[in-house]
């Protein structure tokens, strides 16, 4: 974490700021430079929460302090008194998070394991080189509509797309539910982009911080769409922009079935789920791809499809009316859908100066 990132974070719930006690530094090198990040490091909340930073990435979920115990045992000699004490005061939201993030997080956690840049997969069957022509397709921006401004990333996954965005923009900030984000951390050389582990309905930034809110394939995946759109927006700036990716529905025997097999995998535990995925459904969806599509399919690339369609506990799709009206309750303007493919749509709108 490098301090410029700090000085953006605060408290996921009560949105005040944190206090950091450093435990270790280290240089990081990036595609011109090295620089002194934080690599270890504890975040304190005036509301009790503790959020661990690890391997240079904060941890700002409010389970943190489950997820990472072990990390908080080693560091924190009084973890287990600030954990009673946290669990006294937010019993029901702790429960509450931790139940619905589990699976989440599991699932795209292995979802994500299977991509591989460096090896040229293809992100939903577009080349990694072809993801910033998406990115603005999408955003329906020009390069330089993007300069000195400031992007959120919400539900960043393999951060491929972070990293294009930053590129073209000042800062960018990509936030991960799962622990995915290491290897997008990882990948990244770029000293204006950022990676946080965070969950949308509680995102740890002020609100009206950024000038464009980006988010592709991920609000769909929640309890509640129009919830999390609605948590989510009021990062944007007055005058600023969103930019959503979301499934529609599909009038498609096939992809009926599809969605009634899911019924069942949505409910399974993921690894049990997996296991019968890659015995039942993947050999025969590979074999029908690759003599439909008559060329060299990657098999990670499909086993990616497979558990984006059938591991998520949550996938709802949206029609494009739905979401307009939406947007428009938020008083956005300008609303439109810039791309539409068989599976889903983009859907852009600026935000009121008032």
């Amino acid at each position: 974490m490098q301090d410029s990132l700090f000085q953006l974070l605060c408290c996921p719930y009560t949105k005040q700021p944190l206090r950091l006690q450093i435990l270790s530094k280290k240089l990081k090198q990036f595609a011109n430079c090295k620089i002194e990040i934080i690599e270890e490091a504890i975040l304190f909340s005036d509301a009790g929460f503790i959020f661990p930073v690890i391997g240079g990435i904060p941890r700002m979920l409010l389970e943190s302090i489950y997820d990472y115990e072990d990390f908080f045992l080693k560091h924190l000699p009084d973890y287990l008194v600030l954990k009673e004490q946290l669990e006294q005061k937010h019993a029901d939201l702790l429960g509450f998070c931790k139940k619905k993030n589990k699976k989440t997080k599991q699932s795209f956690f292995i979802e994500w394991g299977f991509f591989k840049p460096h090896s040229n997969d293809r992100l939903w069957h577009d080349h990694i080189a072809d993801l910033s022509g998406r990115f603005l397709q999408e955003s329906d921006l020009r390069i330089d509509d993007l300069k000195g401004k400031s992007v959120i990333d919400v539900g960043s996954g393999h951060g491929v797309t972070t990293g294009k965005i930053a590129n073209l923009s000042e800062l960018v900030i990509g936030v991960e539910l799962s622990r995915a984000v290491e290897e997008a951390y990882k990948r990244n050389n770029q000293t204006n982009a950022h990676f946080v582990q965070g969950d949308l309905l509680f995102l740890p930034f002020a609100g009206e911080s950024f000038d464009l809110l980006y988010s592709s394939g991920v609000l769909h995946h929640t309890a509640d769409t129009k919830k999390s759109l609605f948590a989510v927006e009021n990062l944007v700036k007055k005058g600023g922009r969103i930019c959503i990716w979301l499934y529609h529905p599909q009038d498609n025997k096939i992809h009926n079935a599809m969605l009634s097999i899911r019924k069942v995998t949505g409910k399974l535990p993921i690894l049990l789920s997996f296991i019968l995925l890659m015995v039942f459904v993947f050999p025969i969806s590979f074999l029908v791809k690759k003599i439909k599509r008559k060329r060299e399919l990657n098999y990670r690339e499909e086993i990616i499809d497979i558990l984006d369609m059938f591991t998520p506990e949550f996938r709802f799709e949206i029609a494009h009316d739905e979401a307009k009206k939406w947007l428009a309750l938020l008083n956005y303007s300008n609303i439109k859908v810039t791309t539409t493919d068989q599976f889903g749509f983009s859907i852009i709108g600026r935000k009121a100066n008032e």
